[in-house]
């Protein structure tokens, strides 16, 4: 015989999965969660917006940030976790419409020039970046670039993108990658990048999962098996010359080495 209290319980929480599946993301939710990073002037600057990975990762994201500061480029970092009123962005959740509501209200900033903007996601978030390409439609820019470091998520043989030319799609990804040992998506990533002329695939030498982050993580599971994180400066800078010489080709921000003013 089933008890009364249990019906209860049960339902309750068939509700609230259901009322968490269903949840409506608002402006008004993501700029309480927003942060902008801007460079010294008056702009108006180009601006990167992030995808949180599985883990968030805010640390690696203000890294980020300042880096393309530096470079007369501005930023702006989601919360895509808190937003949902969770810690992390756990395996199956998608967020891929946080940066198009950032871009909506980034159009009335002053110092941000919301025609020339990019998409960057690390990890899970990567795959947010590569799919999110539904969402600039209409009355919304097409981004110019795709930034996507380490991409996953999709599950075994798969690497995804929405994005169309005029969008340049630059995916970076370490031969040393454990999540390509169960899922080979280094593998999928090249074969993308050889089906979508608008695609380009860097492959990092020596490079694990996370090779931007600031210090080593003790090994973290991908499908209950073991990821390993080992910093790799040199793989960052490569990157980053990437980075650097498609967004000055594209953009020319004209940016100088120094530091800005962040805002919230």
């Amino acid at each position: 015989m089933i008890r009364k209290s249990s019906v209860f319980i049960l339902v309750s929480v068939l509700l609230l999965v259901s009322a968490c599946a269903t949840l409506k993301i608002t402006p008004e939710m993501v700029q309480a969660n927003l942060t902008v990073v801007t460079p010294e002037g008056s702009g108006k600057f180009p601006v990167v917006i992030y995808y949180q990975a599985t883990g968030r990762g805010m640390q690696i994201m203000m890294t980020w940030a300042r880096w393309f500061k530096s470079i007369g480029v501005a930023s702006a970092i989601v919360d895509n976790a808190t937003i949902r009123n969770r810690t992390d962005n756990p395996t199956g959740s998608m967020y891929t419409e946080d940066a198009a509501i950032v871009w909506d209200l980034l159009k009335d900033n002053p110092k941000i020039d919301t025609t020339r903007f990019a998409l960057m996601g690390f990890s899970r978030g990567s795959q947010q970046a590569l799919e999110a390409g539904p969402h600039f439609i209409g009355k919304r820019a097409l981004p110019s670039f795709v930034f996507a470091l380490y991409p996953g998520g999709w599950g075994p043989d798969r690497c995804e993108n929405s994005h169309k030319k005029p969008t340049e799609v630059h995916i970076f990804y370490g031969d040393l990658d454990d999540i390509n040992h169960y899922d080979r998506t280094n593998s999928a990533c090249k074969g993308l990048a050889m089906r979508m002329s608008n695609v380009k695939f860097h492959e990092l030498r020596g490079v694990t999962h996370c090779y931007d982050a600031n210090i080593s993580f003790p090994l973290f599971c991908c499908g209950g098996k073991p990821v390993r994180v080992e910093p790799n400066p040199e793989a960052v800078e490569t990157t980053r010359a990437i980075i650097r010489n498609a967004i000055k080709a594209g953009w020319n921000p004209g940016g100088s080495e120094g530091e800005g003013d962040d805002r919230k």
